[in-house]
């Protein structure tokens, strides 16, 4: 793990030829956002780049360039020998620039703001016109979603096992390909979105296979706070290791815990327990149509990251992601699905 010391910001913004510029040393400020949906199931980029010279403020006004990728993390201390050993940089965004527009915020400081979508042209062109014979899989409509898919550059990428039933009749596919992986999905009891021009279909059930640990000295700010029914909240330094859907470990007793309601307090008919199930801590015996459970508790402090909002500004202070987790392994009840994602993460 890097020693967060020494940050690192990059764009690139490109065209469908691959070639482009690569924008360093400027004043950035960003706001990501990652999450499984229904709507649009896609990553959000929002970026301004101050103080640019008038030629490349141009370029990036024009449609020449059409993709952008930004990469972020830190540099860590260098050896005797000048190198980074211990460097955390990847990518934290990938996607296609849909809107760009010129201000200022003064009389000194002007901008270029980017805003910007992962895989918006396959999401919104990709269509399955066909029918596939008696004795299908998902997986077969996995496969004939992803071929095309494939004229917009969108490949696989995590993708959870699919069930192994076989459906006996014929089964005809005439709807846009997002809407068909969208059903997939659903009828996995998995959730999927696109990142870095992949899509990726995991379960709560079973993270991809990345944990990162969280304490003071990797990065974790404050301490974790337990809600009412939508998870856990983390605050951390930019780090790209951190994927959506998958793990991050935690100290346990490092979670700050909520308090129950009045109404729940005074509701209840008998003393409130907590009571631990699966590797998990619930709350016991609060009476019914009185408020959210508080989200559970994972005793070795293991979370689903469920969503992912960055802030950044490579000349100021803000330079976090905030993650909302669930606990692993826990309760249908907390499942993404029955948490509001649009509500931003406090």
């Amino acid at each position: 793990m890097s020693a967060n010391w020494m940050r690192h910001f990059e764009i690139q913004v490109f065209g469908k030829d691959g070639k482009g510029i690569s924008l360093t040393d400027l004043k950035v400020t960003f706001e990501i956002q990652k999450q499984p949906a229904t709507i649009f199931n896609g990553f959000v980029g929002d970026f301004k780049i101050y103080n640019l010279s008038p030629t490349t403020q141009n370029i990036l006004l024009g449609q020449e360039y059409t993709r952008i990728r930004v990469i972020a993390g830190y540099k860590g201390n260098p050896d005797q020998f000048g190198n980074y050993p211990d460097e955390n940089i990847g990518l934290i965004f990938n996607g296609d620039i849909r809107f760009s527009i010129a201000g200022q915020d003064n009389i000194t400081d002007s901008w270029v703001r980017l805003q910007c979508l992962d895989s918006w042209e396959g999401h919104m062109k990709a269509a399955v016109s066909t029918t596939i014979a008696a004795g299908w899989k998902f997986d077969d409509i996995f496969r004939v979603a992803m071929q095309s898919y494939a004229p917009y550059g969108i490949t696989a990428g995590e993708i959870t096992t699919f069930p192994d039933t076989v459906f006996p009749r014929a089964k005809t596919l005439h709807a846009s390909t997002n809407e068909i992986i969208n059903d997939l999905a659903r009828q996995c009891d998995a959730h999927w979105w696109y990142e870095d021009n992949k899509v990726h279909i995991v379960k709560e059930s079973k993270p991809i296979d990345n944990l990162v640990v969280l304490n003071a000295d990797t990065g974790l700010i404050g301490r974790p706070q337990q809600t009412m029914g939508a998870g856990v909240n983390v605050r951390c330094l930019i780090n790209p290791n951190i994927k959506l859907g998958g793990l991050i470990r935690l100290d346990q007793g490092s979670v700050y815990r909520t308090a129950l309601t009045t109404e729940q307090i005074a509701k209840s008919p008998a003393h409130i327990n907590t009571a631990e199930q699966d590797g998990n801590i619930y709350v016991e015996d609060l009476p019914g149509g009185v408020g959210a459970q508080p989200a559970a508790i994972n005793t070795d402090g293991d979370y689903f990251v469920g969503s992912i909002d960055y802030t950044g500004d490579t000349r100021g202070q803000n330079w976090y992601m905030d993650l909302l987790c669930l606990a692993k392994n826990a309760k249908a009840l907390e499942s993404l699905s029955t948490i509001d994602l649009t509500t931003p993460i406090q």
